[in-house]
Formats: C-alpha cells, sequence, structure tokens
C-alpha cells in the first residue's frame, strides 16, 4: 500500500520556526509500515515542500498534529479527502478532540501506539478486521460518530521500532537527531498535556536500546526527547558511562528539572559525555505561581540549579510559562530581570495556553475565559484567554517587550565582544524571530483586536463577541 504521511509546521513566526525537530510518531510508524512491505514517506514542510502529485496518489494518508498545527492539519485532510483517498489523523490535540477531527478526517488515531494502530486500520481497509475491534479509533458509522475504548498504553519501550529520519523528504538538512528514550510524567503541571496524553508514570527504554539506537543513527549530534531526561538519575548514569565507554560522547541537549544539579557524579557524567545545553522548565519566578502551577519547585531551587550549571559549563535555557492568576504584567518584566540577572543563556517567554486535555483548559472553559478558539494560535505566542490580573493586550505586549530587552542588540553585542559564538547564534535567532514576528501583519492585526477586549476581569464572553475572530489572522 502507497501511505503518506504528513506533519504540519506551526503557522507564522514563533520560537520553533528555526526548531528542525520532528516529531517522532510518524518516524516510528513509517519504520514499522515499511519493515512490513508498505511504499512509505513522510512529509514536514519545514523541511521540504510537500508534494502534493505524490500525496494524491496514495492509498491512505496519515497526518499528525499538535494544537497549533490542527487547523493546518484539517485543512490538509479537507483537500486530500477531496481527491477520495482515505485519511487517518492522531496527536494529542485530536486525542482529546476526535469529534471535532472527525469533520475532517474519516479516522482518528486517540493516545499512543501509532505503529499498532496502523497496521490493523490498513488490516481494517483491506477487510481483514472490523473497526470496532480497533482500540483508540474513532470513526463515523451509520451517520454516528463512534468512538472505541481507549488503546492499553505500551508497557515496553524496547518493544518499539527505532524512528526512521529517513523516510522525511529533506531530512539531509537535519543536524541534531532527535531521540526520545522515555514517555510519561509524574508531575501533575496543570498547564502541561504530556501526563494527559502519556499518563503519569514514567516508562523507560533500557539503556542499551538507547544506545543501539544512537549507533543505528550515526547520529553527530543529539537532543533527547525525553519531558525529564532525568527522571530515573540511576538509568540516565547508566546511559551516559555506555556512551563514554563506547565513544559515543557528542554534544548533547535535552530536558530536565532544577534538582538535575543535587547530583554531581551525574553533573559530571553529563560534562564527560557531552552535555552542551539543557532546557529547564523553570515556568515562574513568582513562588506563588510556582505554587498555582504544582510544579514543587521553588525560586531558590532555580537560583541553585543556574549557578551550579554554570559552573560546569552547560547551557540553560530558561522556559518560562506567563499568565497564571497570581501574575501582574510587574510579573513579565521581574521574568527577564531575573534571567538577565542569572545569566541564563536562553530564554523562552511562554504566554500560558490552554490545551486540550489540562486541567487549566477545562477550568478556563468553565470560566468563560477562552475567547479564542483558533488552534493555530494556541503556539505559547498568542494569548487566547482573560488573564486574572493584567488585561489579554497588557499580556501580550509584555510578553513581546520581555523578549525585546532579552533578545536586544544589546545584549547581541556583549556575546559578540567576549566571542562566545554558539550563544552569539542562538541569541541572533532570538533577535530575529522576535522582530519578524512584531513585522508580521497578522500579528499586528492580532494586538489591535486584543485592545480592543474588555478590562481585566470580563469574563464569560462568547467566542467571537470580542472582534478577535475577525482580525483576519
Amino acid at each position: 500500500m502507497k501511505i503518506r504521511l504528513i506533519e504540519p509546521e506551526p503557522a507564522g513566526m514563533n520560537v520553533y520556526s528555526k526548531v528542525m525537530f520532528p516529531r517522532l510518531g510518524l518516524p516510528a510508524i513509517g519504520a514499522s509500515l515499511v519493515s512490513q512491505g508498505h511504499d512509505v514517506c513522510i512529509y514536514a514542510p519545514q523541511f521540504t515542500a510537500i508534494d502534493w502529485d505524490d500525496v494524491y496518489t496514495a492509498d491512505l494518508v496519515g497526518i499528525s498534529t499538535t494544537t497549533s498545527t490542527a487547523t493546518a492539519g484539517y485543512q490538509f485532510a479537507d483537500d486530500v479527502r477531496a481527491h477520495g483517498i482515505p485519511v487517518v489523523i492522531g496527536g494529542p490535540h485530536v486525542t482529546f478532540m476526535a469529534s471535532e477531527a472527525l469533520e475532517h478526517a474519516d479516522y482518528v488515531a486517540r493516545g499512543e501506539g501509532g505503529e499498532a494502530f496502523m497496521t490493523e486500520l490498513i488490516e481494517a481497509l483491506a477487510g481483514q478486521r472490523e473497526l470496532s475491534d480497533i482500540a483508540g479509533l474513532s470513526y463515523i458509522r451509520g451517520g454516528e460518530m463512534v468512538h472505541n475504548p481507549d488503546r492499553e498504553r505500551c508497557q515496553d519501550l524496547d518493544t518499539l521500532p527505532f524512528p526512521d529520519l529517513t523516510l522525511i523528504r529533506g531530512h539531509e538538512k537535519l543536524g541534531t537527531t532527535p531521540i526520545m528514550t522515555s514517555w510519561g510524567c509524574p508531575f501533575a503541571c496543570n498547564f502541561c498535556s504530556v501526563t494527559a496524553m502519556f499518563g503519569r508514570k514514567y516508562r523507560f527504554r533500557s539503556p542499551e536500546s538507547v544506545i543501539a539506537e544512537i549507533k543505528q543513527s550515526k547520529a553527530y549530534r543529539i537532543f533527547f526527547y525525553d519531558d525529564n531526561m532525568a527522571a530515573d538519575k540511576k538509568r540516565l548514569k547508566v546511559l551516559l558511562r555506555m556512551m563514554i565507554d563506547e565513544g559515543l560522547a557528542m554534544p548533547w541537549s535535552a530536558q530536565v528539572r532544577t534538582d538535575i544539579v543535587r547530583d554531581r557524579e551525574l553533573l559530571d557524567l553529563m560534562k564527560r559525555s557531552g552535555c552542551v545545553r539543557v532546557y529547564l522548565g523553570l515556568e515562574s519566578v513568582n513562588q506563588e505561581t510556582l505554587d498555582g502551577y504544582q510544579k514543587s519547585q521553588s525560586v531558590e531551587d532555580i537560583v541553585k540549579a543556574i549557578d551550579i550549571l554554570h559552573e560546569y559549563g552547560i547551557n540553560s535555557h530558561g522556559m518560562f510559562v506567563l499568565g497564571a492568576d497570581e501574575d501582574t504584567k510587574h510579573t513579565v518584566r521581574d521574568t527577564v530581570d531575573f534571567a538577565l540577572k542569572h545569566r541564563i543563556d536562553t530564554v523562552m517567554l511562554n504566554i500560558l495556553t490552554p490545551l486540550p486535555g489540562t486541567p487549566q483548559f477545562d477550568r478556563l472553559e468553565e470560566e468563560g475565559r477562552i475567547f479564542d478558539k483558533r488552534w493555530h494560535l494556541y503556539d505559547a505566542h498568542h494569548v487566547v484567554f482573560t488573564p486574572k490580573n493584567m488585561t489579554p493586550y497588557e499580556l501580550q505586549s509584555e510578553v513581546v517587550r520581555g523578549y525585546m530587552r532579552f533578545y536586544s542588540k544589546r545584549q547581541w553585542l556583549k556575546l559578540l565582544v567576549t566571542l562566545r559564538f554558539t550563544k552569539l547564534l542562538f541569541a541572533g535567532w532570538g533577535v530575529w524571530i522576535v522582530r519578524a514576528w512584531r513585522k508580521d501583519a497578522r500579528n499586528k492585526a492580532f494586538l489591535e483586536a486584543l485592545k480592543r477586549l474588555p478590562g481585566r476581569g470580563s469574563w464569560h464572553l462568547p467566542n467571537g463577541a470580542t472582534g478577535i475572530e475577525s482580525s483576519g489572522m
């Protein structure tokens, strides 16, 4: 069977515009399907343009989406179906919005386990099994939406195929190899969709499996995709020792929590194995906000972590989430002050985004505070809800100003003078992204629309009543 898989890119200009990291779901599904003899290739527009003439001759098209790419995914699905080709759509967004997705696709894959799901769906299309037997499948039968029971979570990640990145058209542009070594997260940050999608129990691949994938991929730079690479520090130490012993030490980066600095032996192994940067989910420099997020972290933890990482020469990328009920516009300013004072190397000033499937989404929806459901705006760079202690416009404009302060020409010149070239590159990207975002006509229209919204505390507004929906974006 000829199968084409598509991963839409985020709309507009944002921090992900310079990131060439494909998500690994489709490459893993593709690897499984190729092993069964199917003709498979993956299109990710950030690597190369989609060859629609090729797609229109497929027997089945699969589309994977996040919330911010759902709009583009739905458009692709509508177009492909218009050519008489069945479409299956999956990913975290449609897992929680399956009924919405069925307005655009023939089938919706909910949850994880896409490799087995696709095999079973292909069997059903060939008449070898019933659709009703496929766990996690949503579809329409007799004019009614059917949502089969959820699929069980994979308990042994070593049984999954290694993602085949070479199936991506334009994969040659991929300078860093993404590798996932664990799923799940036991923490309960109420704005995060990871636990809803993958559960609150960590599941790990064995160090031997990860080493085998590194060797097969022939990687020379790695980004570990785990939500918390150091969730099991003992396991991570074994993996890092194996990388060192087998001559696989190379530049790598990963997402971790601040508690990683409590283990000096681990930090030493990280440095020796090639760790150059860690992505820290700092979220806030306001302790009340951290507590409200249920982050299980203190501001003191953040300060200590950054200082110790500097000792080891490991760069820190601070990821903040701004717009909580405890935040004011001064919180945004304080965050940038904090980042500059403590010399965080790079930052993301994410705007709190209520993603479907999260407690945050449910609460804000119940309170009538979500005023915009155009999913392409759910990219952590646009305000789509009414904050408690500032207006949507104040939050949006303060975040833009915050980026301009941190990624200013002045800061860039400091790095140039001190010959810190790697940091200079990242800072240069920051300057470019901020300037491009501000110049984008759609973002200008969005800011103007936010100005017309009622003042802080004006909740329970029906969608479209604010003028945002007609802002031209």
